[in-house]
């Protein structure tokens, strides 16, 4: 299968295979961008924490206050939420995405658990250890005296922040140049984010109707030369049913009227063969 926005998902894995034609392969960007929205409504406890309650340095009680809030947040948001919408995020119904598993059953809450885990929760824990082992290190004075512990504190906490880069890079890069668009912790649990479809809508044709010329008809259009003796005898009756819907008060009966257009033309040939001579 190529790795294409609008392939089908297809999987096959010791002959089991996922095809439904209500999902389609989602591209790399439509998962990168919504997960960029779900990571900023993840980060607004914290944002509103940081303009609201001013820390100061070496503040760790605080410190860890904003991480715990922010924490229960993130599971709130990204666990508990994504497993109460069956596998989507606002920012996936935003998107129109969803989260399935290849094994055709419902996503459970371990499930969601563990893929956030991966995501989520250890680069937070990663941060946050190394944010208050910054705080700890860092000393309230900034002076020459203390060049070595600011030295050593800002080694720390750049030192997680790569840790953090390079685990979502990889995670990225896993996404990227796997068949389905899947980190390493999707394949081990059958998980797959999926770009939903619409359903299509099958028109019912009624075969017993009478239909007019101006009418769509299964016969004209998706079986041609499959006609009903209904839609014959329409059709053949035509002029008779257009005539009798007419309004005239002198109306005769429409043999009449193509015996006398019949004599009328006769008349008329004649008279054009009677100028030639």
């Amino acid at each position: 299968m190529e790795n294409k926005k609008y392939s089908l998902v297809e999987y096959t894995d010791k002959n089991k295979k996922l095809e439904d034609i209500q999902f389609s392969l989602a591209s790399v960007w439509k998962l990168l961008f919504a997960r960029l929205f779900d990571l900023i409504i993840g980060s607004i406890p914290m944002i509103l924490i940081d303009l609201l309650w001013k820390s100061q340095p070496g503040d760790v009680v605080i410190l860890l206050a904003r991480y715990l809030i922010s924490l229960i947040w993130m599971f709130l948001y990204f666990v508990v939420l994504s497993w109460t919408l069956k596998g989507q995020s606002l920012s996936k119904k935003i998107f129109k995405l969803q989260l399935i598993s290849l094994e055709k059953k419902p996503i459970s809450f371990k499930d969601i658990f563990l893929r956030e885990l991966v995501f989520i929760f250890i680069p937070f824990i990663i941060g946050m250890i190394s944010t208050s082992i910054f705080a700890l290190i860092l000393p309230t004075n900034i002076s020459n005296d203390n060049k070595f512990r600011i030295f050593i504190s800002a080694i720390i906490y750049q030192f997680g922040l790569i840790i953090i880069f390079f685990w979502w890079l990889a995670i990225a890069i896993s996404i990227k140049f796997q068949k389905l668009h899947q980190a390493n912790i999707d394949i081990k649990l059958k998980l797959i984010v999926v770009d939903k479809k619409q359903q299509q809508k099958i028109e019912k044709h009624d075969f017993n109707k009478m239909l007019k010329r101006d009418e769509k008809h299964i016969s004209l259009s998706d079986q041609p030369g499959n006609f009903d003796i209904d839609f014959i005898d329409e059709i053949r009756n035509e002029e008779q049913i257009n005539y009798d819907k007419s309004i005239n008060l002198k109306k005769q009966d429409i043999k009449t009227l193509k015996l006398e257009n019949q004599d009328q033309q006769k008349l008329i040939e004649s008279e054009k063969k009677d100028e030639h001579k």
